[in-house]
């Protein structure tokens, strides 16, 4: 993975260099035609292309292990030729394009035969360069806003919906042949697929002015956005059901009511996952809660961990217990002789804290909550709910396919209102001064209109 990531930062600063503007994310001007459908391509590879996928996966080979970054890298593909064709949406194509293909293309023929050299010589960075994959996806989401404009709430919802209805395929399917509701589906990890959903319906809150007074469309149908409340409930995914009820509780349609009886449909699945039968793909969280009791005892050991983080290169100072061996290597796929490396750890606040200490979250919330006070919106809330709720669990921005949808979904949510932006858009028209010796307008003397 940290192989992929190498490329994919390179292929991303080429876009950088080739024209990627981001100053055009808060443009209101409609992308050119070409470019319309592809603005929600990053939604349909994650909430689609990449669940069936793995489920395909999964028929052919019991492991339905897959290259997690390829995906992105066609797609930052994309991007750089769109931006090597035209910069951003609106502005007239380049000049020179076959040229600028013609260079891409040796740059990809190099990259392809020359890799593993590469990777060799930085061999010592490959561990950083993995840790840093959700600074990569949060770059991949801003330059592809600037290239093909950015997907709106119905595109959010719309493809929600789909996942929405793969998830309630996936349970009737696996209630059918095993009888149990396993944590890894079919189509994927279901806190995974919960974290999606939840993307799906803080798109579709309550509409209208926040309470900050910006103002909120109202995009979408009702049938994606209860085929997106379905799908989170039948995820049974205890993050995202905690997360799904405190978010539609408070900013969610309809009367109180009504928001009161999915918040307790909710709390009733939450309790109820503690009593279904265990089975083998529930590892994963046992995995989950053995490293939080784990990391926890490394920082009352070592408290300057917490501030300073551990080594990256080195597998953690971490002992399997009796019987914690097995799980490890059913969840984990790898041996418990090679430990315990800060990369397997599948919380986002867990890894984060562990690989760069305090600093890397902390400096996050610095960024994003001063961000979203200054436009509050119900989006932006939600959102913020979901990402506290499913890191406890999911490595969010460390998954390239969730990391893409909550990076859109974010700069969504902190864009300037469509009505400022069109109001400063505005251009500004000098009024036609009087002629000197007369004092009128010839245009209006001899009424000149346009032909």
């Amino acid at each position: 993975m940290a192989e992929s990531a190498h490329r994919e930062v390179g292929v991303l600063y080429l876009g950088a260099a080739t024209g990627y503007s981001t100053d055009r994310m808060h443009s209101d001007h409609a992308p050119s035609p070409g470019r319309a459908g592809l603005r929600a391509l990053p939604l349909a590879a994650s909430f689609v292309a990449i669940p069936l996928a793995s489920a395909g996966a999964r028929f052919i080979d019991a492991s339905g292990e897959s290259a997690a970054f390829l995906p992105w890298l066609l797609l930052a593909g994309i991007g750089v030729l769109a931006a090597l064709r035209r910069p951003a949406p609106g502005e007239p194509t380049r000049r020179g394009f076959p040229f600028g293909v013609a260079l891409f293309t040796m740059l990809c023929a190099g990259l392809i035969l020359y890799t593993p050299t590469l990777v060799s010589g930085l061999a010592p960075l490959l561990p950083h360069l993995a840790e840093l994959s959700p600074l990569v996806m949060l770059l991949l989401c801003f330059l592809w806003a600037a290239t093909f404009g950015l997907p709106d709430r119905a595109d959010l919802q719309r493809y929600g919906a789909l996942l929405g209805a793969l998830c309630l395929a996936d349970l009737a399917l696996e209630l059918a042949l095993f009888r149990a509701v396993p944590a890894v589906r079919l189509i994927g990890n279901a806190d995974i697929l919960a974290g999606l959903l939840l993307v799906s319906l803080c798109a579709g809150l309550r509409p209208g002015e926040s309470e900050g007074g910006l103002p909120e469309p109202d995009q979408g149908r009702p049938l994606w956005r209860a085929l997106v409340m379905l799908g989170l409930l039948a995820c049974l995914s205890r993050p995202g059901l905690f997360a799904g009820a405190w978010v539609y509780l408070c900013f969610g349609r309809g009367g109180l009511g009504r928001r009161a009886l999915y918040c307790a449909l909710c709390a009733a699945l939450f309790a109820a996952t503690f009593y279904l039968p265990a089975t083998v793909s529930d590892s994963a969280r046992f995995v989950d809660y053995w490293l939080w009791l784990e990391a926890l005892r490394l920082w009352g050991q070592n408290p300057t961990a917490l501030l300073s983080g551990f080594p990256l290169s080195t597998p953690l100072p971490i002992d399997f217990p009796m019987g914690m061996g097995p799980i490890w290597e059913a969840a984990t796929r790898s041996p418990t002789p090679f430990g315990v490396s800060v990369s397997q750890i599948p919380s986002f606040w867990l890894r984060a804290i562990m690989g760069w200490g305090l600093a890397a979250p902390a400096a996050l919330l610095a960024v994003l909550i001063p961000l979203l006070l200054r436009r509050p919106t119900r989006l932006g809330a939600g959102l913020t709910a979901a990402l506290f709720a499913q890191g406890m669990s999911t490595p969010l921005l460390y998954d390239p396919a969730m990391a893409a949808p909550i990076g859109l979904a974010f700069i969504l949510a902190l864009r300037l209102p469509e009505s400022t932006v069109s109001h400063q858009s505005e251009p500004t028209v000098a009024p036609r001064e009087a002629t000197p010796d007369t004092g009128t307008d010839p245009v209006d003397e001899w009424d000149l209109r346009p032909l």
